[in-house]
């Protein structure tokens, strides 16, 4: 399962963000990821959750960062939810060329029994139709 959570900057989703990967881990029997690129939110999180700042590896694109989930996901096979938090600013693409992304990791959630919760920065009035599907 794929959740994203979509809206413009200042709207409370990395909050809603961090307490569900709280709330998840306290929960979980497996592992719980957290992935950003600073280390801002590292003290927030549990110390349950296990915090990947991307910001450590070089710089990637969606394609690189569906690449860099599958290492994670090779190397523990307990995962059971990957956060990530702002994915564009991550890769500094933008919302509309992360459409085959979303089809890969729909794909991958399923077969790894993994969720995913992401957050997006963009106007409420502009999130692309593919991303409907992922959204509440």
């Amino acid at each position: 399962m794929i959740k994203v959570i979509y809206g413009p900057k200042g709207t409370g989703k990395t909050k809603l963000l961090v307490d569900s990967a709280n709330s998840m881990a306290q929960q979980a029997k497996g592992t719980v990821v957290f992935i950003d690129d600073s280390t801002k939110l590292m003290y927030d999180l549990s110390h349950k959750v296990r915090f990947v700042n991307v910001s450590d590896y070089p710089p990637l694109d969606h394609e690189s960062f569906f690449g860099f989930i599958c290492g994670i996901l090779s190397q523990n096979y307990d995962i059971e939810g990957i956060f990530i938090d702002r994915i564009n600013f991550i890769t500094k693409e933008n919302i509309e060329e992360f459409e085959t992304f979303f089809e890969k990791l729909k794909a991958l959630a399923e077969s790894h029994k993994t969720l995913f919760f992401i957050t997006l920065n963009g106007p409420a009035d502009k999130m692309p139709d593919f991303l409907r599907q992922y959204t509440e």
